[in-house]
């Protein structure tokens, strides 16, 4: 399960940091043309200080990192101005584009995976001379299980020596095959019989639980986890050690908890094995770690086609579906195909679907393309108008296509919510009907702040315009429902009981109370103009809104607030 995050603070400040992040590879290009043009460089590095600012503001993790790494090589870009190396201007260059499509990844996915921006943040850190990161870097390991994993050995100090020895020698045998990349099975059963005995030797001491990780790092290995670079350097690492075992006093080192978490993000990269499993339920890795499948699929969303071109594609095959349906409506009507009219022959309407199948493939919505292009063969071979069954069965197709594009573009537009469950029902008209559900429904909050207003005007002489005030608020409690946001019609239909008493007192309360009840209907509208505007903000703005009922003494009930 992907680690979810809330985006409210990314919703406000992602405009800005685009526009920075445009603006400084625009400056960058404008140096590299003319160096002596260097007055937007210097800006440059004031608008990568801000936006490293912004991001570790507010909390996201790998962006923030990455945003650092790029405002020192900004820097050192002002400082040696034309004697600037080129790998500088490409770490600049590829880390800014990672970044920009980073935070985009966030927004619409509501999910942080800093370990996908480790290879740029790398690539950037090792441009300054920096030493890279490690995979482990962003894991938290809140804990450390307990180190009595298994019985001790019954053994003295120098037996242990020995056997130590012997450990790291069976573990060395097995390494210099993997970095040689010949590993072979019988390679990593050995390292992992070494890192076994070796947690035999430590165990109840902190240097077990290394060995122990060690060892279901080693099976995710075996199980088919990437043995890239990165990673034959951890395995180097535990060979260090393990050197420390024949030591005095070796067996009662600390953990270097560096080398625990890169083994450990190793380990949350398995999918299978008894050991990696075990690891992964004692350190709770579920809740942080994704398997490699799972990243690789992250890793190909983030980096493939943007938001913009994906939305563009869909807007334009949307058009083309709906030109194809149009022509089929005629014909279902009763017209004949005339093949004078070559736009709405038949011949026409399965090069259109055709073409559109063509672009789902692109799009990677294969199935739907494979019944789009049979259809296309079909309809091409019509010579009269089609029976029913034949026209609802294109229908059904061409709906199914309709669908598939408006989940993916929904995909790539922050805060989309809308749930599809019957596919034969067209999502695009759900998503006309929820927009049109979320206008309604702040159209009835402003109407109930007009009548206030109204009410006030008068100083409270003229009750008759609190008189609709109800019913505006049941409706739209309503309305709060069906768009999937209970919380907040529970609010509303507790409002109800307080404007009833105060349209029944008929005297005017102190404006204190009319603050409190408008601040009830500002918290519910600020959150259905997010959900308007497709940035969705997180519900803790209802808190707002019952705190003030308490005030007014009609606190929502603890069963249904939040």
């Amino acid at each position: 399960m992907l680690p979810r995050i809330d985006v409210t603070a990314l919703n406000l400040i992602k405009p800005e940091v685009d526009v920075s992040l445009a603006q400084i590879e625009g400056a960058l290009s404008t140096f590299v043309e003319d160096n002596a043009n260097n007055a937007p460089l210097a800006e440059s590095v004031e608008q990568m200080e801000q936006v490293y600012g912004a991001l570790r503001l507010i909390d996201i993790h790998g962006a923030a990192e990455l945003a650092e790494v790029l405002f020192a090589l900004l820097r050192q870009v002002n400082e040696l101005q034309e004697k600037t190396p080129d790998i500088y201007y490409s770490a600049l260059g590829s880390g800014m584009m990672v970044l920009g499509r980073y935070l985009e990844y966030v927004q619409i996915k509501a999910v942080n995976l800093p370990q996908l921006l480790i290879p740029s943040i790398n690539e950037a850190r090792a441009a300054l001379g920096l030493a890279p990161l490690g995979e482990g870097y962003f894991l938290d390991v809140p804990y450390l299980p307990d180190n009595n994993i298994v019985e001790p050995l019954a053994i003295d100090h120098a037996q242990a020596v020995v056997l130590a020895k012997r450990i790291r020698l069976m573990y060395q045998i097995g390494t210099i095959n993997l970095l040689k990349d010949q590993a072979q099975p019988v390679h990593f059963r050995l390292m992992r019989r070494a890192l076994e005995r070796a947690t035999q030797l430590c165990t109840g001491k902190p240097l077990a639980l290394l060995w122990w990780v060690g060892e279901a790092a080693l099976e995710a290995f075996s199980q088919g986890v990437e043995l890239n670079p990165a990673r034959k350097q951890l395995l180097a690492q535990l060979e260090q050690q393990l050197k420390l075992l024949v030591l005095p006093q070796g067996i009662n080192q600390p953990v270097e908890m560096t080398v625990l978490a890169n083994s450990l993000a190793v380990v949350g990269l398995g999918e299978t094995g008894a050991k990696v499993q075990e690891v992964q339920r004692a350190f709770d890795l579920t809740s942080s770690c994704i398997s490699q499948t799972q990243l690789k699929i992250q890793s190909n969303t983030m980096f493939g086609p943007g938001g913009s071109v994906i939305k563009t594609v869909a807007t334009v095959l949307k058009e083309e579906i709906t030109h194809i349906k149009e022509i089929l409506d005629v014909i279902a009507r009763g017209s004949r195909n005339n093949d004078d009219d070559e736009e709405n022959s038949y011949e026409s309407v399965a090069a259109s679907i055709l073409k559109a199948s063509q672009t789902l493939i692109m799009l990677s919505l294969n199935d739907v393309a494979n019944a789009m292009r049979q259809q296309s063969i079909v309809v091409g071979q019509w010579t009269e108008i089609p029976s029913e069954n034949a026209l609802n069965t294109l229908f059904d197709v061409l709906l199914q296509a309709d669908n598939s594009v408006a989940t993916l573009d929904r995909e790539m537009t922050p805060g989309a919510q809308t749930v599809i469950n019957n596919t034969r029902i067209s999502l695009h008209q759900l998503d006309e009907a929820r927009s049109f559900l979320v206008q309604e429904t702040r159209n009835g909050l402003s109407l109930i702040k007009r009548s206030v207003l109204s009410y006030i005007e008068t100083n409270g002489e003229d009750p008759m315009h609190l008189s609709n005030i109800p019913t505006t608020l049941q409706s739209s409690s309503g309305g709060l429902e069906f768009l999937g946001v209970p919380r907040g019609a529970v609010i509303l239909r507790t409002t109800v009981a307080f404007v009833e008493a105060w349209v029944g007192s008929k005297k005017m309360p102190n404006m204190t109370i009319i603050e409190n009840f408008a601040d009830v209907i500002a918290c519910v509208d600020y959150f259905l103009e997010s959900l308007e505007v497709n940035k969705p903000i997180s519900e803790n703005v209802f808190d707002i809104a019952e705190d003030a009922l308490a005030e007014l003494g009609y606190p929502v009930p603890k069963q249904q607030a939040a």
